[in-house]
């Protein structure tokens, strides 16, 4: 090939690069929540109900279209789009409303005769 063949194909992949290089990358969204939690415990003699106040961080990745909790556990993605994120984790269902800013959550489990049910709901930032 000649040069200017030479300065051509160089100036294509050079152009190509800084394309790719250009585009912009979504970064991840980091979510720390402020919550309050109830759990209500249903035996046969009767409830106990307890709450406090919990702090729950998340990190959303548009790109990837993932919720894990700051720590890197993963959480099984239900509904993502650009109002609302469903997912659930250990039997824990949690909704972030994209728009306000909202996280509730709730679950429900049985074992033993003991009804434990969880719902928490509070305001990420």
């Amino acid at each position: 090939m000649g040069i200017l063949a030479d300065w051509w194909l160089t100036g294509c992949a050079v152009s190509i690069f800084m394309m790719a290089v250009a585009q912009p990358v979504l970064a991840a969204t980091y979510l720390h929540c402020s919550t309050t939690r109830v759990v209500i415990n249903s035996t046969l003699t009767g409830d106990t109900t307890s709450k406090s106040e919990d702090s729950l961080s998340f990190v959303i990745d548009d790109a990837a279209k993932t919720l894990t909790f700051a720590d890197g556990e993963s959480l099984a993605v239900t509904r993502f789009d650009k109002n609302v994120i469903s997912a659930n984790r250990d039997d824990i269902f949690y909704e972030f409303n994209r728009q306000n800013g909202t996280l509730s959550f709730a679950s429900a489990t049985t074992k033993n005769n003991i009804t434990s049910t969880i719902v928490g709901s509070g305001q990420c930032r």
